[in-house]
């Protein structure tokens, strides 16, 4: 309960706060912008009047959060004033939509009860059990979660979520992808599976990997970049093809950078040496088949998959021409 009375008087606060400053914004605007600050105040000052109700049934409870801990002021003022500010924003942004009152009030409600479930210790607790056991059923269990959690947010948000319907699929899907794992790993198949993924770890771990991630990054980021050029000067049917190869390119830029600086550079400066036709050719050639290949999401993930492919080819050649050095 102290968790519960320490989440509802931050709230409080946080509404109180809210329905002030929207009051005062409004009072400085006209027309429609008065309008949403307005409607942002009327929406806290009806969470706060919740609140109140909600607290009166936890009265009782000892107030953990009456204490303040000792340090500098700053953090905690910077804080709240962040808070505020976003809820500000966030409930000017929404207050045009028709029904979003009723939407706004759950979300706070939900916010409130994430609060109180951190402060104690139930997230932590519902996490430590999820991590048990290996890698593919954590995978599962949090994949699950994620569907459910994507699903009510669905079902919460109606029409306006749309979007949180893609989580839920992909969640769907990795969790199916971890149980069949799962399934496949007792047999032959899971053990040669097994084998190549030691191998790709161990070739992760080689100093030749950072220069092939680093390669890596250097074709994605002129693939993107020559990409964006192309969509801008070629007709419309084409440029969305050539902003989806960039879009994916930007993600291999990424995930080069990315195990770059994991890996740390060690092959020296050779990584940035640039044989110019081979790399234009290269490029050419990347932006040809994802412009090909940018019709269909299958086609794209195959694209990936291909790409990523040939990373792992690349790793496990290296590693390979190591060990026979040696």
């Amino acid at each position: 309960m102290s968790a519960c009375a320490w989440a509802l008087g931050r709230a409080l606060a946080y509404a109180t706060a809210t329905a002030i400053v929207a009051i005062v914004i409004a009072s400085f605007f006209s027309g429609a912008d008065a309008e949403r600050f307005a409607t942002t105040a009327y929406v806290a000052a009806l969470v706060a009047a919740l609140i109140l109700a909600l607290k009166w049934f936890v009265r009782d409870a000892p107030a953990s959060g009456s204490r303040r801990a000792k340090g500098p002021i700053f953090p905690a003022v910077f804080t709240f004033t962040s808070g505020v500010g976003a809820l500000l924003m966030l409930g000017a942004a929404f207050a045009s939509e028709p029904g979003s009152e009723v939407l706004a009030v759950a979300a706070c409600c939900g916010l409130v009860a994430a609060a109180a479930l951190v402060r104690s210790g139930a997230i932590a607790s519902a996490n430590a059990k999820l991590l048990r056991g290996d890698r593919l059923s954590v995978a599962t269990r949090y994949a699950v979660v994620a569907a459910v959690v994507a699903l009510a947010a669905r079902a919460l948000l109606g029409n306006a979520g749309e979007g949180v319907v893609r989580i839920a699929y992909t969640a769907v899907i990795v969790a199916t992808v971890a149980i069949a794992a799962s399934l496949i790993a007792p047999t032959p198949t899971g053990a040669a599976l097994h084998r190549h993924y030691e191998r790709i770890s161990n070739a992760l771990r080689a100093p030749a990997s950072a220069r092939i991630f680093a390669r890596t990054a250097q074709y994605a980021v002129a693939t993107a970049v020559a990409g964006l050029v192309l969509a801008s000067v070629v007709p419309q049917a084409y440029a969305e093809r050539f902003t989806t190869t960039a879009y994916l390119a930007t993600l291999f830029a990424a995930l080069g950078i990315a195990m770059t600086w994991r890996l740390g550079s060690g092959a020296g400066g050779s990584a940035t040496v640039v044989r110019w036709p081979r790399f234009a050719l290269v490029v050419a050639g990347l932006l040809v088949a994802g412009a090909g290949l940018a019709f269909s999401p299958l086609a794209e993930a195959l694209a990936v998959c291909a790409c990523l492919y040939l990373i792992g080819a690349a790793l496990l050649k290296s590693s390979s021409e190591k060990a026979a050095a040696a």
